[in-house]
């Protein structure tokens, strides 16, 4: 809610400046979104009265002028503007001074005749024939021959104000508007608030001679009020009221829909203003539209509309699509004479869904779908038939026109002092709560420790004793709650074991060196093509917020290709890192019953990076988790290497999967350096976490260390080897160790050379050759039983 200082200073005595005004209303609840300084836009820009023109010696287009800025010696200025003349009063930039748009000007000179500043068009003010009449003339700007010369331009434009933008929270409709903002200020500062005149003068006649008014539906309808207003004047609206306009973003037209505007922005409640000659059968009817109704609205849009949309219709047709926006047909024109004001209540989710469905979203509409008051449509008539009357703008008819179903019974709450200091943890007066509250104008008595509150029309928010806490507190001061601890022993608050092992799980994978990292969980449904993998069983979201955010994830690699991605083409030479998040599988599709939610680990690596590296961390979750699964080669993942995969399986069931990623997935991310990829699927690991820390005393007998070199096939897997020593040496195996694979011109095509390095040791005695020469026979037996043969 942008709103003018000078503005809001008319309803409520600032003494302070805007900047504290706003830390004040930050303190109470309001959230500021920014100031804006009209002034600091134009520096050192006046009026100036031009009393002397002659031509330039060395050019034909250029003048030499000298003007009267209000000081003892006149300025010259060169210029090559053409609508100038001796007389005119021109807005002129100084030596030194700033333009609207940025640009600085300098003293000068033209083809050798000093320039001391430069007169300006509306264009280069930023002004358009709203702002200042004749401004979007071609040339430079001639101002009113009344002003003075010397006058600052800023203030002749009215810029000598401040803008403050006010986020206005859902819960707060009634502060859409200047004097619900100077309500709250007014409390925040402990000064009356000034509300607006409403008084008006009527000249006889009678409503009911011009049309009539019904009302067809009042579940969306429930007021609708109007009156007429005869021997309109159609003319330029006075200044203040074209400044305030301007001041809160919307453009000047005409008195009277100036007047509407006003009423708008001042009150919050829409208000729209009928052409009574363009109303057929002198009718209003407010109804639902038929089917295949059309209308073309103010902005030339031609809508179908649809049966449960409602408008404001006359005696044939519609005229106003209610709430959003008035028909071409029924808008004030410069020959309008008779004018029908109207001023309604309207269903809050009936206008947001029009206004969605048409695909037009104004400022009354934006005022309707958060819901008005429906005691402030009266008022808000009622404010615009004075600024009516007193801006001569028409005669007011007697009689009105007020179509409801009755209003919403006075709401009264009663509360206590005690239980609001319960709430708050203070001990506020009760007299210090009622002054409060009163001051918010929710009427409040205090009798005893009770407190009888009448809650007014424009706060729905307010309902409970919760909400009266609120008011007080945030008018009180927050910064009067002092930080306690919390009683008794039964609130003290620990986080569940599975969280807390998944919080220390973190800061492993952080101490070995790797960054976590945060994706969502709605992913594109074009990344599980991008794996190879089958779209079918992706949950949709029925309403995304776009493409990119429209399925479920069914797995976390997609995500984190993209970060590596990313990280890779803003030039990152080396990355690793990895995300605890979870993955959504449906049972069956369309979703019957909840999808189960897996807690999955991935790590994701480019860089000073490789396959034995990625495969390192996966086994530090494992030796973390207190688990030991088996490696074993794969091939059948999509968008991994066949030849760079492995799988880590326990019990039979698959737990992680690890590998390079496969050429072209990368080519569909966009990577272009060799990236290392695993998924770790931690809802089974953790159930079979169940580690035993044994500690063993130090070994009383030495260790033996044995080589063993060994030939086999080039497709027999290191890990069936290292289980066959494992069998054959049984218990005096302390260690096993591959420290070299071979494959060259010394050894048979086909064929690789392997190297172990064993640790022998028995805790009972020290080993005799005997009993190293039967653990490495046992070895070599298991070994050749899959191929592997020692090396002559």
């Amino acid at each position: 809610m942008k709103t003018s200082f000078n503005w809001l200073k008319q309803y409520v005595d600032i003494d302070i400046s805007p900047k504290e005004l706003c830390d004040k209303m930050v303190m109470a609840g309001f959230e500021v979104e920014e100031i804006t300084d009209l002034s600091e836009t134009m520096k050192n820009v006046v009026a100036g009265k031009i009393v002397d023109i002659k031509k330039h010696e060395d050019s034909d287009h250029l003048q030499i002028c000298m003007l009267d800025i209000g000081k003892e010696e006149n300025l010259q200025i060169v210029t090559g503007a053409d609508n100038i003349f001796v007389g005119a009063t021109v807005p002129v930039a100084l030596d030194n001074s700033l333009l609207p748009t940025g640009v600085k000007i300098k003293k000068g000179k033209l083809r050798g005749v000093d320039s001391f500043g430069m007169m300006c068009s509306g264009e280069e003010l930023l002004l358009k024939e709203s702002d200042y009449k004749g401004a979007e003339v071609h040339g430079i700007l001639i101002l009113d021959s009344s002003v003075a010369a010397g006058t600052d331009m800023r203030e002749i434009l009215n810029l000598f104000d401040y803008i403050i933008d006010f986020k206005i929270t859902a819960n707060r409709p009634d502060c859409s508007s200047i004097i619900g903002i100077a309500r709250e200020a007014a409390a925040v500062l402990n000064k009356p608030f000034k509300a607006p005149k409403i008084d008006f003068k009527e000249v006889g006649d009678n409503i009911k001679n011009y049309l009539t008014v019904e009302n067809q539906n009042y579940d969306i309808c429930p007021r609708y009020m109007g009156k007429v207003v005869k021997n309109i004047r159609i003319k330029e609206s006075p200044e203040w009221l074209k400044t305030v306009l301007k001041a809160s973003g919307m453009r000047p037209i005409n008195n009277i829909v100036d007047i509407t505007n006003f009423v708008m922005l001042e009150t919050g409640q829409p208000m729209h203003a009928f052409d009574l000659r363009e109303l057929e059968d002198n009718k209003i009817i407010v109804r639902n539209a038929k089917k295949g109704e059309k209308i073309v609205l103010l902005d030339e849009k031609e809508v179908e509309l649809k049966e449960n949309m409602l408008v404001i219709a006359d005696g044939v047709k519609p005229s106003c699509l209610a709430g959003v926006m008035g028909g071409m047909g029924s808008g004030i024109k410069p020959d309008t004479k008779e004018v029908f004001f109207e001023c309604a209540k309207f269903k809050r989710d009936s206008i947001r869904k029009t206004a969605k469905a048409v695909g037009v979203r104004t400022e009354s509409s934006a005022r309707y779908e958060k819901g008005t008051d429906i005691c402030n449509v009266e008022y808000a008539l009622k404010r615009a038939l004075h600024l009516i009357c007193s801006l001569d703008a028409g005669d007011v008819v007697c009689g009105a026109y007020d179509l409801n179903k009755g209003f919403v019974t006075e709401r009264k709450l009663d509360t206590s002092v005690s239980k609001i200091n319960a709430l708050l943890g203070l001990n506020i007066p009760g007299k210090k709560q009622e002054e409060i509250l009163n001051s918010l104008l929710i009427k409040t008595t205090l009798k005893g420790d009770t407190l009888h509150c009448i809650i007014p029309s424009f706060r729905d928010d307010i309902e409970f004793t919760a909400d009266i806490a609120e008011e007080v507190i945030r008018l009180y001061g927050c910064d009067h709650i002092e930080g306690t601890v919390l009683k008794g022993e039964q609130q003290q608050g620990k986080r569940l074991p599975k969280i807390e092992k998944r919080r220390a799980l973190k800061l492993h994978l952080a101490g070995i060196g790797l960054n976590e990292i945060y994706t969502y969980s709605f992913i594109p449904k074009k990344e599980a093509e991008k794996l190879g993998l089958s779209n079918k069983n992706l949950i949709e979201i029925l309403n995304p917020l776009g493409e990119e955010f429209s399925v479920m994830r069914t797995q976390l690699v997609s995500s984190m290709l993209n970060v590596l991605s990313t990280n890779m083409n803003k030039g990152n030479e080396n990355c690793a890192f990895f995300e605890l998040s979870k993955r959504f599988i449906a049972k069956e599709i369309p979703l019957k019953e909840q999808p189960q939610e897996l807690t999955t680990l991935c790590i994701g690596a480019f860089g000073e990076t490789d396959f034995y590296k990625i495969k390192g961390y996966v086994e530090s979750v494992f030796e973390f988790l207190g688990v030991n699964p088996e490696c074993v080669a794969c091939s059948n993942i999509p968008y991994l290497h066949p030849g760079r995969t492995a799988e880590f399986t326990l019990n039979g069931e698959r737990v992680a999967i690890l590998g390079e990623v496969h050429p072209k997935t990368m080519e569909s991310f966009s990577i272009n350096k060799r990236t290392f990829i695993a998924e770790i699927y931690l809802e089974n690991l953790e159930a079979l976490n169940k580690k035993l820390v044994i500690f063993k005393p130090l070994p009383k007998f030495p260790a033996v260390n044995r080589d063993l070199a060994l030939i086999c096939s080039e497709d027999l897997n290191i890990g069936d080897m290292e289980k066959a020593i494992k069998k054959g040496a049984g218990k005096l195996l302390e260690n096993l160790k591959l420290f070299d694979v071979y494959k060259g011109n010394q050894i048979e095509k086909g064929k690789k050379s392997v190297a172990f390095g064993l640790t022998l040791r028995s805790h009972e005695d020290t080993l005799t050759d005997e009993q190293i020469e039967q653990a490495i026979n046992k070895a070599l037996k298991e070994l050749e039983k899959i191929g592997a043969v020692l090396r002559s």
